[in-house]
């Protein structure tokens, strides 16, 4: 008598094929996806690999090259600007700014200084000397003293030019200094008192006579405020020549 067919053997590779069928790629998804998390995208974006930019500004473009060759970055320059407190050919500003975290194959964009803007003196030959005063201020050049010359073309008291000359260049706030026209025998001044005042009112009163600001001596005085003029190097009333220099002593803090 024959014995029945076993079917538990064929059940069981069956399930074995369907249990592979179905496992098996969700091991091969999940393996791909923790080698691309773990090891391709680490590799790829450098991931966890942030560093601080390193600061640029006062640099110049090749000191820049070796400060960036360790993150592999580069730079390109997006701007040139005129500065006062950066010389030309150095770094006035960046982005990334520094300290900020970045990768490595950054690209920094950088401002470059071209230095101080110069202004050209303008002519003020022939003018009042209130013209000359007014033109050099809008342009925004100080003034400076006055020298006196002699020029019979000219009417007296008029500009005959300036100390540097016309169409020097000057950073901004640069000293001009007048030179008037005054006749041999008209340029005779006199020196005032000068005593008890400050140096700024010392300055205005020597500028009105034609006469300049010579060395300036420092001394401690507990009873005057700093800035007081305590001597002078010419007596009050004595004659001079415009474009004469009058020496001071000013009273100083401790």
């Amino acid at each position: 008598m024959n014995e029945p067919i076993s079917t538990e053997r064929p059940r069981r590779s069956w399930l074995r094929r369907i249990i592979l069928w179905l496992v098996l790629p969700i091991v091969c998804v999940a393996g791909l996806i923790l080698l691309v998390d773990r090891v391709i995208m680490p590799w790829w974006t450098r991931h966890g690999e942030e560093y601080a930019a390193p600061l640029l500004v006062g640099r110049s473009p090749s000191a820049v090259l070796s400060l960036l060759a360790p993150y592999e970055a580069t730079y390109q320059l997006s701007e040139r600007r005129f500065s006062a407190d950066h010389p030309d050919g150095t770094i006035l500003e960046q982005r990334p700014l520094p300290g900020a975290p970045i990768k490595r194959g950054r690209l920094f964009n950088l401002v470059i200084s071209r230095g101080s803007e110069l202004i050209d003196i303008p002519r003020v030959r022939g003018g009042s000397v209130r013209q000359a005063e007014l033109m050099l201020e809008q342009v925004g050049l100080a003034i400076g003293g006055r020298a006196f010359g002699y020029e019979d073309s000219l009417p007296e008291g008029a500009i005959i030019g300036t100390i540097p000359g016309e169409g020097s260049g000057l950073t901004k706030g640069g000293v001009v200094n007048l030179v008037i026209n005054h006749s041999p025998d008209a340029a005779k001044t006199f020196c005032p008192k000068l005593v008890g005042l400050n140096i700024e009112e010392a300055r205005d009163t020597l500028r009105d006579r034609g006469l300049l600001v010579g060395s300036i001596d420092r001394r401690f005085d507990a009873t005057l405020l700093p800035g007081t003029i305590v001597g002078q190097s010419v007596a009050p009333g004595d004659e001079l020549t415009p474009g004469a220099e009058i020496d001071f002593v000013i009273s100083r803090d401790r």
